[in-house]
């Protein structure tokens, strides 16, 4: 029995959804053709379904060996079938579907399917103010829209005579003109997609017709129709599945238990479709995907909590049948108008998706357009300051500078206040000396010469290379306080540190790393890291900020060891020469590791053919 709870919440999910009475439930018109005549089963217009011309034509019948009972019969040219558009029909947006079969075929022959007219343009009547037809011509699908200019669209569809095909028509024309969106589908696999087209407009006088044009009433479809249906949603934007069963009847238990079946899977796809727009755009920020990625978030957390309230009601042994019925097409309604936005982003970010992976696969001339808010570097880089990351999770900067331990050779210091040495590698001698100045403060002087006779003051003081270190001479003092005359007194100090170590990035445990976009040329990537008891992957994103096929942290092989030229490699290859000339940000993980510097070399040579070159 229905209990007063199960009542109150029906009431609820009505008033919640907007959503108070059958009239505004998500099926318009069904006809299972299934009596003696071709009147529709449920509709929220008119039942009846009458002929083109009632002066001159009948009505079509009703035949044996339809998909699913009986049929409606399209054979004849003396009798045809159409009913009132009104409440039967949103221009705005909808779907229609039904079963043909056609029996016979010629070349040149046309078969049409299906058509919505305002007016019809009959003999006598007015001009069509607007119009979508969709119809077979051998083995092309046309969809004809008339909005009001007449704009036709085709396909090839090969269709077998004889055979039983599933035919499907839906439209979203809520954006209005030059924003309205047509799918045709065949057997649930899309043959027509039209964007950005103009939209049908609503007004008195339209008309359904099923099998026949408003005009040429000569050509029919030639054959039978079977399930015609008529909702005010748009059922399917991509291949599906055709039903397998008939339709339930609206208005009926078995109705209510089908849709809220339908709800529970096609609320699975709403998910995975908002999991694949963020694939495309992250949900956090104010762009139109992010904003459309957290409201759809929580309509399906609503949708998911309303559906499984209903199970009770759904399993009661004498349920309030309407009542019923109208809540899941409330949340059905609710469920579909919310997948269009998700739909029609993810159809733009798809053709920016689609730009960016072709991209990947070229080598372009850098230009504004292409580089948009990305750095170009050149380079090795450091991490000594935020110029290069845009963010730090789990991870902590550090200087690396510290008093030289190597064994110097022939770089030994000679004395406790100046230090004169020979570099082979670059044939000079170098001089460090502490020396007083006029303020009396003691300060560290460096010059250099070729002979040891002619000395010349450089502007920089060089550092000594040693090996994969690079060490300074400082002044020192081994005082705990400052003192000028105990450092005057005191020397030199050198400190070493490994090249391009001056500051790291480390992970105690775990922690990632986010470069900002750039834009680099360079095939290969190698990073001067110190992961000796820990890793490092790296994985690479693009523009939109998906990661890169072929370049994800799984990909990459693991960086372990300490080394100033770690070769990062993902599947097994460096050669990463599709990163190169692209805006893309580099994603590092690290686990108890450190990380001094990274940079793209070029190593190899690639072909790059004329015709990619822009």
């Amino acid at each position: 029995m229905f209990t007063s709870r199960t009542r109150i919440c029906l009431t609820l999910i009505g008033v919640l959804f907007g959503l108070h009475s059958t009239a505004q439930a998500k099926v318009l018109l069904q006809a299972h053709f299934d009596g003696t005549t071709a009147n529709a089963d449920y509709a929220l217009g008119g039942k009846n379904a009458r002929s083109a011309l009632p002066n001159s034509y009948k009505v079509a019948g009703i035949l044996d060996g339809g998909r699913w009972g009986r049929a409606l019969d399209v054979t004849k040219a003396s009798a045809n079938c159409t009913f009132d558009a009104a409440k039967n029909f949103n221009p705005a947006r909808g779907t229609a579907e039904m079963w043909f079969r056609i029996a016979e075929h010629k070349e040149g022959m046309y078969h049409p399917l299906f058509g919505w007219y305002r007016p019809p343009h009959q003999p006598g009547a007015k001009k069509r103010q607007s119009a979508m037809e969709i119809y077979l011509h051998n083995s092309v699908m046309v969809l004809g829209l008339h909005t009001p200019k007449h704009n036709g669209t085709q396909k090839a569809a090969p269709v077998e005579i004889g055979r039983w095909h599933h035919l499907e028509i839906n439209w979203d024309c809520e954006r209005g003109n030059g924003q309205s969106v047509y799918n045709i589908f065949l057997n649930g696999k899309s043959v027509i997609r039209v964007i950005d087209a103009g939209a049908l407009e609503d007004g008195d006088g339209a008309r359904l017709h099923v099998g026949i044009w408003d005009y040429g009433f000569t050509h029919i479809l030639r054959g039978k129709i079977d399930e015609l249906r008529v909702t005010d949603q748009v059922e399917h934007t991509k291949d599906f599945v055709p039903p397998t069963t008939p339709r339930a009847t609206p208005g009926t238990s078995n109705y209510a238990k089908a849709t809220h079946s339908t709800a529970i899977k096609r609320l699975k796809q709403f998910n995975a479709e908002i999991e694949s727009l963020m694939n495309y755009s992250g949900a956090v920020g104010d762009s139109d995907a992010a904003r459309t990625i957290r409201e759809s978030q929580a309509i399906a957390k609503e949708v998911a909590r309303t559906l499984e309230s209903l199970n009770s009601s759904l399993g009661a042994d004498n349920p309030n049948v309407p009542d019923l019925c109208t809540a899941v097409d409330a949340i059905a309604d609710r469920l579909s108008t919310a997948r269009l936005p998700v739909h029609r982003i993810t159809a733009k970010a798809a053709v920016l998706a689609a730009a960016e992976d072709r991209r990947s696969l070229l080598f372009k001339d850098l230009d504004d357009e292409l580089v948009g808010d990305a750095m170009i570097l050149s380079g090795r880089q450091l991490f000594i300051d935020d110029y290069v990351i845009e963010s730090i999770k789990g991870l902590k900067r550090e200087s690396n500078s510290q008093l030289a331990e190597e064994e110097l050779g022939k770089l030994e210091t000679q004395s406790a206040r100046s230090s004169l040495l020979y570099d082979g590698k670059e044939r000079q001698f170098k001089l460090w000396c502490v020396v007083e100045s006029s303020r009396g403060n003691p300060l560290l002087c460096f010059a250099a010469s070729s002979n040891g006779l002619d000395w010349q003051k450089p502007k920089n003081r060089p550092p000594l290379k040693l090996g994969r270190n690079v060490s300074f001479y400082e002044q020192g003092i081994n005082r705990p306080d400052f003192d000028y005359d105990a450092m005057f007194k005191s020397g030199l100090v050198l400190t070493a540190t490994r090249r391009d170590g001056f500051v790291s990035v480390n992970a105690e445990n775990e922690g990632v790393l986010t470069t900002r976009r750039f834009v680099v040329i360079g095939d290969t990537l190698v990073l001067s890291a110190q992961a000796t008891g820990g890793e490092i992957r790296v994985e690479a994103i693009d523009a939109l900020g998906r990661v890169i096929k072929g370049f994800s942290k799984d990909d990459c092989r693991p960086i372990t060891g300490d080394n100033t030229r770690h070769v990062v490699s993902w599947a097994d290859s460096t050669n990463c020469h599709s990163l190169q000339a692209r805006p893309i940000q580099l994603r590092i993980y690290m686990s108890r590791a450190k990380l001094f510097s990274f940079e793209f070399r070029i190593r190899n040579n690639h072909y790059v053919p004329n015709t990619y070159r822009q």
